[in-house]
């Protein structure tokens, strides 16, 4: 790895390698996305290493995300063109070209939906349920889930946080047998002391 093309802008983690640049145009932005391509290309080549142009993904952030570019920036991977999309997962983190974050909620609610229903199954069925092991239970299957990748988060709105809030909410209703009626109430007692 040592030899790797330092001079463009690249992420290394195991077997994904991401590679990124920036500029004012686009045409000056496909070549020189085109030109780390290349040279990545070139280095797997002296290393045969092989290039899957099947699962190679890029994305187009701009400041502008929903305008249509007469010519959309593109890139050969082993002479099949690479197209933007809409959205990519990365490290298991789903990243839109909007940064709205809202298909990597979705991901997490989707994941998290059996997770809370299995704390509200053992909150249940327990024996004299303990509660801090019961939020033991939570940390390491809901909550592992709902915080996965929050350094990317950290640039979300606080539209993005309170949604999380939500999900881990009801995580943490079902691990301690609450119901949300309950929660509700203790949510507005606290809110009228501040």
């Amino acid at each position: 790895m040592n030899d790797i093309p330092t001079h463009k802008e690249h992420g290394l983690f195991a077997d994904d390698t991401a590679l990124w640049t920036a500029s004012n145009t686009m045409t000056y932005l496909s070549s020189r996305l085109q030109q780390s391509v290349d040279a990545f290309e070139s280095w797997c080549n002296s290393w045969k290493l092989k290039l899957q142009p099947t699962k190679t993904e890029m994305i187009h952030f701009t400041i502008h995300p929903r305008k249509k570019y007469k010519h959309p920036v593109e890139v050969k991977v082993d002479n099949t063109i690479i197209k933007p999309l809409d959205h990519t997962r990365y490290l298991g983190a789903i990243i839109d070209k909007q940064l709205n974050w809202r298909r990597h909620l979705d991901h997490i609610e989707t994941r998290i939906a059996p997770r809370i229903g299995l704390l509200r199954y053992l909150s249940k069925t327990a024996y004299e349920p303990k509660n801090r092991t019961m939020i033991n239970i939570f940390k390491s299957t809901a909550r592992s889930t709902i915080i996965y990748g929050y350094p990317v988060l950290l640039t979300a709105d606080q539209n993005v946080w309170n949604r999380i809030q939500i999900i881990q909410n009801k995580a943490l209703r079902a691990a301690l047998g609450l119901c949300n009626n309950i929660t509700k109430t203790v949510h507005q007692n606290s809110y009228r002391k501040k």
